[in-house]
């Protein structure tokens, strides 16, 4: 009777373990199936007068639901990737946009590198003489603030080059 019981016991453990480990690969599957987001970046055409300056500024914003963290990669002209932020959600300046190029800004889940959820592209654009009218949106979002000549929103702790 004492070797049938442990034996029932055994055969249970083993039977709950393997059940419960594969209830949780699907778990992790479906988090990552859940995960969403979006990736933007404003503007998408950074006019950089070359007369002036060689680089030109873009604002990067991203936004996930359904993972614990996101990370934000940039290609280069189709280049390899080389990681540009991590965190669920943010924004961050890309103060080195340079004209002729084009950069892919991708959002993927999680830190596995794997499911991509969004890509914002921007280009950079040069341009000699003059100076260009002010091209700020409308409206800037609650926090942001725009700069006479540029084309984009800047976080109010910012300041104006």
């Amino acid at each position: 009777m004492k070797r049938m019981l442990t034996w029932v016991l055994a055969v249970f453990v083993l039977g709950c373990s393997g059940s419960e480990s594969l209830e949780l690969e699907e778990l992790g599957q479906q988090s990552s199936e859940l995960a969403a987001g979006y990736v933007t970046a404003t503007p998408s055409t950074v006019r950089i007068n070359l007369d002036q300056t060689n680089t030109g500024t873009t604002n990067v914003c991203w936004n996930t639901t359904g993972t614990s963290t996101a990370e934000v990669w940039l290609s280069l002209n189709g280049q390899s990737e080389v990681l540009f932020a991590r965190a669920p959600s943010g924004c961050a300046d890309a103060t080195w946009i340079t004209a002729g190029n084009v950069f892919e800004f991708r959002l993927y889940s999680e830190m596995t590198h794997t499911t991509l959820l969004g890509f914002a592209t921007v280009v950079g654009e040069g341009y000699r003489g003059g100076s260009e009218p002010n091209g700020c949106p409308p409206s800037c979002p609650a926090g942001r603030y725009c700069c006479p000549g540029e084309r984009f929103c800047r976080p109010n702790n910012t300041s104006c080059n």
